[in-house]
């Protein structure tokens, strides 16, 4: 098996069938497509049903008590698909997590297996999203590509904690690994961004990886820039950094990383923008008058 993937969904009566039958139909197909509904309680039960019936041995779906609605649970749900995906024998030299609300070209997966297998350092990657504003140069949230030997080596499992998607990231990046967001491969994000949690994760996910407050201030004021305004969302996310360690301090999803990937993050934000600091002064120097890089 060369991979096999989690989705994860809640009410997604609209969108897990477009979802569903574009990872299916990949040109290079996953050896499992293994799906945690969160206690669903429109159509999605049934729909998962059908597609057990018409693809038996490729699917498999857990179905989970309602519980309402919480996007902080969508880590809990991941780690259950890893988990019972090992109970079931799962062998795979790659995993790919998706929502519910994606739809990906019939060649996403080969053409990502393609670059991961070419390149061993490359554990955690993906493409990017269709009509995106201003696309992303880490590997996005669904549609992710995870190395499975990298995995293993943290545990087989998220920590349930904010920010658990860029954890991964920044072990990877602390280990000397890469990371990669292939952009030339795009596919379909159906919901917004920020719709359904509003942000409200984000502050808290960047407190406890320990973000420098330059860094966050940058990438607010640089998605103004490139937006043209100012997004709720992006004072939501100022705002929950300075305040979460009081306001969150009886979260259970909010505890601290380790200190040893706190000072990574932050050291290697303070390298980044001190490259970036030319851009922002109004002279340039280094040698024949090009910005020293």
């Amino acid at each position: 098996m060369c991979y096999w993937t989690i989705v994860v969904t809640r009410n997604g009566e609209h969108t897990i069938r477009s979802t569903m039958e574009s990872v299916l139909k990949q040109t290079l197909r996953p050896g499992l497509v293994y799906v945690v509904d969160d206690g669903s309680t429109d159509k999605t039960p049934g729909i998962l049903k059908d597609f057990l019936a018409r693809f038996k041995g490729e699917v498999a779906v857990t179905r989970l008590p309602d519980n309402g609605y919480d996007i902080r649970r969508v880590v809990v749900n991941i780690n259950i698909g890893l988990r019972n995906a090992k109970r079931l024998g799962v062998q795979a030299r790659y995993v790919m997590v998706s929502g519910d609300d994606c739809v990906y070209p019939p060649n996403y997966a080969e053409y990502i297996v393609e670059k991961m297998d070419a390149d061993r350092r490359i554990v955690v990657t993906s493409g990017d999203i269709v009509g995106c504003s201003h696309p992303d140069v880490t590997p996005r949230g669904s549609g992710r590509f995870i190395r499975s030997s990298f995995l293993r080596k943290l545990g087989g499992h998220f920590p349930v904690l904010y920010g658990y998607e860029t954890w991964i990231l920044k072990k990877a990046l602390q280990q000397g690994y890469r990371v990669r967001n292939f952009s030339e491969i795009r596919f379909e994000h159906s919901r917004g961004l920020g719709v359904g949690h509003g942000f409200r994760d984000w502050g808290p996910a960047m407190r406890c990886l320990g973000y420098h407050p330059l860094e966050l201030l940058h990438r607010c004021l640089r998605y103004v820039l490139l937006d043209r305004r100012v997004p709720v969302g992006y004072l939501t996310v100022l705002w929950d950094f300075m305040m979460s360690p009081f306001s969150r301090r009886n979260d259970p999803y909010f505890r601290y990383y380790d200190p040893g990937l706190r000072r990574f993050t932050r050291r290697r934000q303070m390298i980044r923008n001190c490259r970036r600091l030319p851009h922002f002064l109004p002279f340039q120097w280094g040698s024949g008058g090009e910005t020293a890089r």
